[in-house]
């Protein structure tokens, strides 16, 4: 197994991902006021399990195709406690996928969401349990207003300092700016950030089109993402906080949908979902 891969596995694991898409059975007893479309990010340190519940149409926007979204995420703790974090009416989880990691090296995960005011737009949210209750511990610049959006693209150590960043595409359909974020003394700051990028579709469920691996094999994660019209695949690098794009390959049509890392030979390749219904793989 490459380096590489190697070190894709270990981001993946780390953001709970074998969890995520679990079939919504036995819901109503288990998760009541679970939404439809669950998605249940099982971690391996304080919290077992994270997901978004209590569907509300308080925030028309709906730009993930269902027309509602959460107003609460609940979590259940390794020792069995079930917590709870219920949004005022002025705000919902415009989100799907809870993430989970520990951004800041103590040993606890940290919940990794989209959280969305109804005046001021999309912004990112960081919780954690902290004395027995779930908490926000930090939250991003919103979008500046109502209807704009952010969309997480990774989770890992970006720049190669120790601590774990998190990658998003501000406005990935109009404005495609990538911003990367540290959490630092409760507050995230921004590391990184340039234009022409974009990881998701307008009014689609798939939330994941880009992939997080060492691409270059220098020990540092990279990300995967397409430019702004997604007819491109732009590898990039953020080594020591500086952008580098490593590679680009055109695509024959746009990215749509959820991309999948997989080994090719020695090296990784990147499966892309395309318009044109058929799936390609892009060999870094």
């Amino acid at each position: 197994m490459t380096h590489g891969l190697l070190r894709a596995l270990i981001v993946a694991a780390a953001l709970g991902i074998a969890g995520l898409g679990d079939a919504a059975q036995g819901v109503a007893g288990e998760r009541p006021g679970a939404l439809a479309d669950l998605r249940v990010a099982k971690g391996e340190r304080d919290i077992a399990e994270v997901w978004l519940a209590g569907p509300t149409t308080r925030y028309r926007h709906y730009v993930l195709g269902s027309r509602y979204e959460a107003s609460r995420v609940e979590v259940r703790l390794a020792d069995g406690r079930r917590l709870a974090y219920v949004l005022p009416e002025d705000s919902v989880f415009e989100d799907r996928q809870p993430r989970l990691a520990d951004l800041d090296g103590d040993g606890r995960d940290e919940i990794v969401l989209v959280r969305a005011d109804i005046e001021r737009g999309a912004s990112l949210a960081v919780l954690g349990v902290d004395r027995g209750r779930l908490v926000v511990i930090a939250q991003g610049p919103p979008t500046g207003r109502a209807h704009t959006w952010l969309n997480p693209a990774g989770i890992a150590d970006f720049d190669g300092d120790g601590s774990v960043d998190i990658a998003y595409v501000q406005m990935p359909h109009i404005l495609g700016r990538l911003r990367i974020f540290t959490l630092r003394e409760r507050k995230l700051v921004q590391i990184a950030t340039l234009p022409d990028t974009s990881n998701h579709v307008a009014g689609s469920p798939q939330m994941g089109l880009s992939a997080v691996a060492d691409f270059d094999g220098d020990g540092i994660a990279d990300l995967a993402v397409p430019s702004l019209d997604r007819r491109t695949l732009r590898f990039l690098s953020f080594k020591g906080g500086k952008v580098r794009e490593l590679k680009r390959q055109v695509l024959p049509a746009p990215a749509v949908a959820d991309f999948t890392l997989e080994r090719r030979s020695e090296a990784i390749a990147v499966g892309v979902g395309l318009g044109n219904g058929r799936r390609m793989r892009v060999v870094y």
